[in-house]
């Protein structure tokens, strides 16, 4: 027998008094929520927006979702506009606009469009581009950025604008960074690099071009 979790439906306004004993929430329209809440999941579809702090094991979003406080998410799955301030997930799968105004730890995180994010760490980041995107920090084990074969924007629109790029195997194509350290670091196509440090080995693409090159020894 499938236990069914205890669901409320919400369809618009803004909401400070949901039921404590709440399990699964589900919101079809423009909804603001004013209280944390923990729940086992959300599903969102239309405009949403946590003025507190959320903890769930699923967050499903189509349209548009804010998260403005602290969370702690296992899995997110957006398809959309989905922005979140800071917080801890597992499982971060994004097709559309991801935002990260201040950071995000997470074991994955996979992306197919537009992503802007202040800090970002996780064991693996993937990242297919569609639009200019641009992460200040980016710390992940295995990090690989290229571009999204389907979009109609031109070419030069798809780049990653980076500041720090810091993983172990970094395999990049369409991204400006100031710094990319790896162990391993594959330069595809059209980069620009400023400084590039690496452990182990590294390869640049014809057409891209990095500045300064540096090894290091393995610590």
């Amino acid at each position: 027998m499938i236990q069914k979790l205890r669901t409320v439906t919400l369809t618009n306004g803004n909401i400070k008094d949901l039921a404590t004993d709440c399990e699964q929430l589900n919101i079809r329209g423009a909804v603001a929520l004013h209280q944390e809440i923990q729940l086992k999941k959300i599903s969102t579809h239309g405009h949403s927006s946590f003025q507190s702090r959320v903890t769930a094991q699923i967050l499903n979003s189509s349209g548009s979702c804010r998260l403005k406080d602290y969370c702690e998410i296992n899995e997110i799955t957006s398809a959309g506009s989905f922005k979140l301030n800071n917080g801890k997930v597992i499982k971060l799968n994004s097709s559309g606009k991801l935002t990260i105004e201040q950071s995000l730890e997470a074991e994955s995180v996979d992306v197919i469009g537009i992503v802007k994010a202040a800090k970002i760490n996780a064991k693996s980041f993937a990242l297919k581009l569609s639009g200019e995107s641009e992460i200040k920090e980016l710390h992940a084990d295995d990090i690989w950025v290229e571009k999204d074969k389907i979009t109609i924007l031109p070419l030069l629109k798809k780049k990653l604008n980076c500041n720090c790029l810091k993983g172990k195997i970094v395999r990049l194509s369409y991204t400006n960074a100031e710094i990319v350290d790896g162990d391993v670091v594959n330069v595809g196509r059209n980069c620009k690099v400023k400084t590039l440090y690496y452990t182990e080995s590294y390869s640049i693409a014809p057409n891209s071009k990095v500045q300064k090159i540096i090894r290091r020894e393995k610590e």
